[in-house]
């Protein structure tokens, strides 16, 4: 059987290598689509998808304007694209993992909201979008759920480069995934079908057993899948 077919969806200012690598590594194969004028269906040999990170969402989706004092970089075809990929996987029953900007597109599609600069909220300044991507800046910890299975019930460190995050929780979700701070760094839906973490694991995943699980657990699922769906 062929290594499971990975979407990965980005942003043209998106380095999408370590994305690829990440998928490589763990058995699959990655293949980037990127925003453009028109958006493509999810291919039909797809087998899982990953939402990686980039740009902020566009506020309206979540119907809010742009708060005073944030200049967002925003990419509405790419949350386009994203919102018809994530529909697609969903109807087919797809794993879905999604990262940084991922977890907050994923997070806005099932009803959520997003703080637009953490900077200008209580949480701890350690959250911010200019540290090494490699750089572990703060710890989180899993509580339930499929995640604190992949992960541990103990503390991780992780890096963080994001400027915003989840304020409410979509409908739908479970945040299973904390900073020491409360923001939420971790959710999922009930069945494990969708996860999502804010930090970056594919920057990780050199050294990092914790971030190497998150990609081998979409691809164990995917290949899952793909029996099923041969088998079937």
């Amino acid at each position: 059987m062929p290594a499971p077919l990975i979407v990965v969806t980005a942003g043209h200012k998106t380095p999408p290598g370590p994305y690829e690598e990440a998928v490589r590594r763990a058995g699959g194969r990655p293949r980037v689509l990127l925003p453009a004028d028109t958006v493509a269906p999810l291919p039909d040999d797809a087998a899982g998808l990953i939402l990686a990170g980039g740009a902020s969402v566009e506020p309206a989706r979540y119907r809010s304007g742009i708060e005073p004092g944030v200049t967002p970089t925003m990419d509405p075809p790419r949350d386009e694209l994203e919102w018809a990929m994530i529909g697609q996987a969903l109807d087919r029953g797809l794993p879905i993992l999604g990262i940084c900007r991922g977890l907050q597109v994923i997070n806005v599609y099932y009803g959520g909201t997003l703080h637009q600069e953490l900077a200008t909220t209580s949480y701890a300044p350690f959250h911010r979008p200019d540290q090494h991507r490699a750089h572990l800046a703060h710890p989180v910890r899993a509580h339930g759920g499929r995640l604190e299975g992949l992960l541990g019930p103990g503390q991780l460190w992780v890096n963080s480069i994001h400027r915003q995050g989840v304020k409410r929780i979509g409908a739908g979700l479970l945040a299973t995934v904390f900073a020491d701070d409360g923001l939420i760094e971790g959710v999922e839906t009930p069945d494990g079908q969708v996860l999502a973490v804010q930090w970056h694991p594919e920057e990780l995943v050199a050294h990092d057993p914790a971030a190497r699980v998150l990609f081998a657990d979409l691809l164990e699922r995917s290949r899952r899948f793909t029996t099923i769906g041969v088998t079937s």
